[in-house]
């Protein structure tokens, strides 16, 4: 007996796929097919697919995944498992976002809205085909109640099991005698470009050169808009497994906050830390910006007198408009010392409001053109742009020299660095320093070995200037540092695992070189270093006792007086790593089955006092 049935097809740039299961399914699917169109019918329903179209009429809706950034109900974003979004025939939210529903239950859905508002990719509709008589309005209400909750919490859209799919509403559903359709609706370029993406970010989470050149060959074939693409690939980079993670928890942070009008000072220094991790991890600080800008909804993260550089941004470039055509290139150059540190100040503050400015003057200069004809303007916010798009590359680089382990640092990494130094010397001999290096090398969490790297970067770049070094010189220099680097943190996680049985000999000189012998023989077989140095292994050495004082006699005080100031003495003057210490504190508090609240509030340089006589707990 046939279950259920599935026809395949295409039409202009779509491809499309119908399912049909239920009571009869063998003499009630029926369709009939033109030239330009395709038009499914049975009791009533109807959905024609067109090739720019779908029109619709009956029981039923449509649904597609959430895709990253796009603005959800507010029910939606405060709950996690919610994965699809879920749109009835005849119903819409009203202003407290109920659903309200209607009789007229057909419609039209051009594929440029379906893919715009929907999901980029692929999107289904559904029909069910029963006895049914009554109210449109009673019939979609009783079909909501019953496959609402799964369509909108079920991970089988994500992992493309169509067949599962239908079989599970099936189930939901509960009627056994109609007939459900599904039909998916696949935009073909856009999946393409999806695809190849996904496959090359998955290698390493970045793009080469050759890569970023593949991807615009299909976009030039298929013609896909700048707005699509930047969706999917947000889509994609936020669904790596290891972005995920930590985006998830910067976006909970977000949603436990949005009763509020202000965020806490506690919460922004989570978010903060947040953002500094993704830099170590190499996660795309976009992911970030975009749940900020849902989420956030203008909330006050900062006080007012510290938005005075918006207002001066705004005030700058608002002289492209009102400013007379001689002075422009004056202004321009006198005020972009100015608009650059206003961008550094913004982004050291984790403040949206800048782009925000850029945003709406970039509009203002559209309109002008577009009403004017001229496009000086336009080209004039152009040459500003550039700036800042320096900015932000300069402060990737640095960023992830100062707080990633691991980072592949190519020549025209170097390359571009110089370059852009160049650009940043031009307005301010001093200007390259003080809003990337000086931040940069007082960032309490920046590592030992990425404090090295930064000066040394810079070094080597004032040496290539005056033409002390070359660009192999200053590379090699680097790779160095990075072996060393690599070279302590095998060497450390090689001596703690011996120190837990050779602890008390360690003391011992001839133990300490036997165990230097075992750990270069260890690294040696894993084609990590020939020998390792003696200099090395003793500041191993002396960071792991440090690490057990910490743990075993100074952290027990600091949790039981509460004393913050203590904790922070210690990190601010023992050299190790913030990042690596606060993963020792979280663990302790786990292995001691602690509340981490109390965590949090150290961090946050806080004491608590009890209520009665003021004493610390």
């Amino acid at each position: 007996m046939i279950r259920d049935l599935r026809l395949h097809g295409s039409i202009g740039g779509i491809d499309f796929f119908a399912f049909a299961a239920g009571a009869g399914t063998h003499n009630s699917y029926f369709y009939e097919e033109e030239p330009s169109r395709i038009r499914f019918f049975s009791r009533g329903n109807e959905f024609t697919i067109s090739e720019s179209s779908v029109t619709y009429k009956g029981s039923g809706g449509s649904f597609c995944q959430y895709m990253f950034g796009v603005e959800k109900p507010v029910k939606d974003m405060a709950k996690s498992d919610i994965s699809n979004r879920l749109i009835m025939f005849g119903a819409f939210l009203d202003d407290q976002e109920k659903v309200v529903f209607t009789n007229n239950t057909e419609g039209v859905e051009t594929f440029d809205r379906l893919f715009l508002q929907g999901h980029a990719v692929a999107n289904y509709f559904f029909l069910i085909s029963s006895e049914y008589e009554g109210d449109s309005r009673k019939r979609q209400k009783q079909i909501l109640k019953s496959v609402g909750k799964f369509l909108k919490r079920t991970d089988l859209l994500a992992d493309d099991r169509d067949t599962e799919l239908l079989g599970h509403f099936c189930a939901e559903l509960k009627e056994k005698k109609s007939v459900v359709f599904i039909f998916k609706i696949i935009n073909r370029a856009n999946r393409d470009y999806c695809n190849t993406f996904k496959g090359l970010y998955a290698r390493s989470r970045e793009l080469a050169p050759a890569d970023e050149m593949l991807l615009e060959e299909i976009v030039i074939r298929n013609r896909i808009d700048r707005y699509q693409q930047e969706r999917i690939k947000i889509d994609v980079m936020y669904n790596h497994p290891e972005n995920k993670v930590v985006v998830d928890e910067y976006r909970d942070v977000l949603v436990r906050s949005m009763e509020r009008d202000v965020i806490e000072a506690s919460e922004y220094a989570r978010l903060n830390r947040l953002r500094t991790l993704s830099i170590r991890n190499n996660i795309p600080v976009v992911l970030f910006d975009t749940l900020d800008e849902l989420l956030l909804k203008g909330k006050k993260i900062q006080e007012i007198e510290e938005r005075d550089y918006l207002r001066e941004a705004r005030s700058i470039l608002e002289n492209l408009f009102f400013k007379d055509p001689s002075l422009k290139q004056h202004i321009i150059k006198d005020d972009i010392i100015r608009l650059v540190k206003a961008k550094h100040a913004a982004y050291s503050q984790n403040d949206r409001g800048f782009e925000q400015v850029l945003l709406d003057i970039g509009r203002a200069c559209d309109e002008l053109a577009r009403e004017t004809d001229d496009f000086r303007v336009f080209e004039e916010f152009s040459s500003i742009i550039t700036y800042f798009d320096r900015y932000d590359n300069v402060q990737a680089l640095l960023s992830q020299l100062a707080f990633m382990k691991k980072i592949d640092f190519k020549d025209e990494s170097l390359r571009s660095l110089i370059g852009n130094k160049k650009a940043f010397d031009t307005l301010d001999p001093d200007l390259f320093k003080t809003i990337f290096i000086k931040e940069l090398l007082t960032n309490k969490y920046i590592t030992a070995y990425g404090k090295r790297k930064i000066k040394l970067i810079l070094k080597g770049i004032e040496n290539i200037q005056q033409g002390e070094s070359s660009l192999k010189d200053v590379m090699a220099e680097l790779r160095s540092v990075a072996e060393e680097e690599r070279l302590y943190h095998e060497t450390h996680a090689a001596m703690k695992e011996r120190m837990r049985s050779f602890f008390p000999g360690l003391e011992m000189k001839e133990v300490r070189e036997k165990i230097r012998a075992d750990i270069t023989a260890e690294l040696a077989g894993k084609g990590i270093a020939a020998k390792l140095p003696e200099r090395l292994f003793e500041k191993v050495f002396i960071d792991l006792r440090k690490e057990s004082v910490y743990l075993n006699q100074i952290f027990p005080t600091v949790i039981h007086t509460m004393d913050a100031s203590l904790r922070e003495d210690f990190l601010e003057n023992s050299g190790l790593d913030r990042f690596y210490i606060e993963s020792l504190e979280k663990e302790y508090f786990e292995e001691k089955n602690l509340d981490l609240s109390l965590l949090e509030t150290l961090r946050e340089g806080k004491e608590i006092l009890s209520g009665g006589g003021g004493e610390r707990i």
